[in-house]
């Protein structure tokens, strides 16, 4: 389905929108004006992708309450408007997000009660190898309520010589987990990424352990999930086994990734030459509407 005789470049159209007011516009009036007058012999407009929500909230304002309640009200809306559109006009959306690191501190006797901290662990990051859950998706469970599935995209701390051809140098594999989903349990894998494309690594997939909800990190009933010789207790598992990839793998460093070719970003030219000017919002021509 996306093959170049399908979907190619000349089909990506780009919209700048540095503001969540800006995006807020777009998803109200201009997409939806794009989708009404469009050539009916032109390819319909079926993927959406915003990069990214996170970046939008970025100022230099002190965080404080009111500001929270705002980005919380924006969220909202820009998530009403992106389901409105997805099912009135059968469009996928990709939104990207960003990561924040996770300070694991020293916690109290359980007191009965279930943190933010300890949910976030459900909602906000993957756990299907040590470590993978040092990161948690941004915007908190304000915008973790709006999607349908997270996905993480992350790169491993582990490298892998390939008889592909691709290189000579250890290729670094990448890590794919779906935190949560409406049509699929979680789920992870390894995949790496050639000059041919993605490819998923064979036996790589895993199911992340169960855990129950008042695990704590730390606590006197259950060790440290840093440490990777822990595997179960009294029989229950409490870390997933590595992949049989990670035999023999070499471990991932600074100076490798350094050593790596990296070509020019062709994005960047793609972008400059497709995405609309600043006076596009001006050039097209929306009937008015009365607030609801």
């Amino acid at each position: 389905m996306l093959s170049p005789t399908a979907c190619t470049l000349s089909d990506v159209q780009t919209v700048h929108t540095p503001t969540a007011e800006k995006l807020t516009y777009i998803l109200s009036a201009f997409l939806p004006q794009y989708i009404s007058t469009a050539d009916q012999s032109s390819k319909p407009l079926k993927f959406v992708v915003i990069d990214s929500l996170a970046e939008l909230f970025h100022d230099s304002a002190k965080t404080t309450t009111q500001t929270l309640v705002e980005r919380s009200r924006r969220v909202s809306e820009i998530s009403t408007l992106v389901h409105s559109l997805a099912s009135k006009h059968r469009i996928a959306f990709l939104v990207l997000n960003e990561v924040t690191d996770v300070i694991v501190r020293d916690v109290p006797p359980d007191c009965g009660t279930m943190s933010y901290r300890d949910q976030s662990r459900w909602f906000g990051r993957p756990n299907s190898i040590p470590g993978e859950d040092s990161k948690e998706a941004s915007l908190g469970l304000v915008w973790a309520n709006q999607v349908n599935v997270r996905i993480f995209l992350s790169r491993t701390r582990r490298r892998r010589y390939f008889e592909s051809g691709e290189s000579d140098q250890p290729m670094l594999i990448r890590r794919l987990s779906v935190v949560f989903s409406s049509v699929s349990p979680p789920v992870s894998c390894d995949y790496i990424v050639t000059s041919q494309g993605i490819s998923i690594i064979p036996g790589s997939t895993s199911v992340p352990p169960h855990r129950t909800p008042l695990d704590r990190v730390g606590s006197p009933d259950m060790p440290s999930t840093t440490d990777p010789s822990m595997s179960n207790i009294d029989g229950k598992q409490l870390l997933p086994s590595l992949p049989p990839l990670d035999i023999g793998c070499v471990e991932d460093s600074f100076a490798a990734e350094a050593k790596a070719a990296t070509p020019e970003d062709e994005w960047d030219s793609f972008w400059a030459d497709n995405t609309l000017p600043d006076d596009v919002y001006t050039q097209i021509n929306i009937p008015a509407t009365s607030a609801s």
